[in-house]
């Protein structure tokens, strides 16, 4: 049986096209782990990239954590100092016309170079009052942090009233890492 020219091209024609179909058919798996290797590379090259301008900018990161840890107040190791913590806060809110009704201070917790107690006081004040006590509060840096704070209105026109958590930041003399190691033998 003999071919004709014409038959003999539609025949590699058809043998292109199937090839063609399976070459698509296979690689089209191939070419979506392609593009997902492609998507995690550029993923990777920007983690990279953002990992290496935080390690560039350490130093100044260092420098303004010694800037804070020097601005807070230090104290002798076996000092409890959550009455002086209590009578700073009352300080600030009786300067700024805010009352104070209760003021509840929690456990000391150690965070390493730093200590944290945090006290939960209920308040009453006016709008105003209330807002230069919480400046008052902020311009102190980084020893007090207003956490919590909820507002009511009070019964009386005008009044404001509310709870609020401050935490207290502070550091230990260098004697306190020594208390703890004998405390732990």
């Amino acid at each position: 049986m003999r071919l004709s020219t014409r038959e003999i091209v539609l025949g590699w024609i058809t043998l292109l096209l199937v090839l063609m179909a399976g070459s698509y058919w296979l690689g089209q798996a191939r070419l979506e782990e392609w593009r997902a290797a492609a998507r995690e590379k550029e993923s990777l090259s920007q983690r990279i990239a953002v990992t290496e301008r935080l390690i560039n900018q350490r130093p100044r990161w260092e420098q303004r954590l010694q800037q804070l840890l020097a601005a807070l107040p230090s104290y002798p190791p076996d000092k409890d100092v959550t009455a002086e913590l209590l009578k700073k806060l009352e300080r600030t809110a009786r300067e700024q016309g805010l009352r104070l009704m209760r003021r509840e201070p929690e456990k000391e917790k150690d965070l390493g170079d730093l200590f944290e107690v945090a006290i939960h006081c209920t308040w009453e004040a006016d709008l105003e009052q209330l807002v230069h006590f919480l400046y008052a509060i902020q311009s102190q840096g980084a020893i007090f942090d207003v956490q919590k704070l909820t507002v009511t209105p009070a019964r009386e026109g005008g009044r404001l009233k509310g709870t609020f958590t401050v935490d207290v930041a502070y550091r230990r003399a260098a004697g306190s890492a020594r208390k703890k190691d004998k405390s732990k033998k």
